[in-house]
């Protein structure tokens, strides 16, 4: 019967001291396995993220401020939108309520670009949120210009 040097029997444990090694330096000096993902928090609504959107607001990023979101997020070219503009876009009332509770305030004409925005990409959801916002009536978006509409 022939044996295996004590060295091959050992190399899997070796190999995994060497990357819990490489994961507790790396982690030690802000990195890790994969680098974290600096998102703004539209994109975080964008990509339905309710909780890194809640994270970022807890750091202090505004709810009604507009922030650019990356290509493919939400169209195919970068945009800049309010996080509730993002969270209508991509169809996700949760998000929005999460963003209504933590000061999301939208104005009147906010609230027409939400609206028309819906249009576009329907969400029976968003709807009844949106309508629950506000007693005004549904606008005509024929003259509404909506994010992506224009060069940004």
């Amino acid at each position: 019967m022939r044996t295996f040097p004590s060295w091959i029997a050992s190399a899997p444990a070796m190999a995994l001291a060497l990357a819990s090694l490489w994961m507790t330096v790396a982690a030690a000096l802000g990195g890790g396995l994969w680098p974290a993902d600096e998102v703004t928090l539209s994109e975080a609504v964008a990509t339905r993220n309710a909780a890194e959107a809640s994270r970022l607001i807890a750091l202090g990023a505004d709810p009604n401020r507009a922030t650019p979101v990356r290509p493919d997020f939400l169209i195919g070219r970068a945009v800049t939108v309010t996080p509730l503009e993002a969270a209508v876009w991509a169809r996700d009332q949760y998000v929005m309520t999460v963003l209504l509770e933590s000061g999301a305030l939208p104005g009147p004409d906010e609230m027409r670009v939400l609206r028309c925005l819906n249009e576009t990409q329907p969400d029976a959801n968003v709807r009844a949120t949106l309508q629950a916002l506000s007693d005004a009536p549904w606008p005509v978006c024929d003259d509404v210009t909506l994010p992506g509409d224009s060069a940004q």
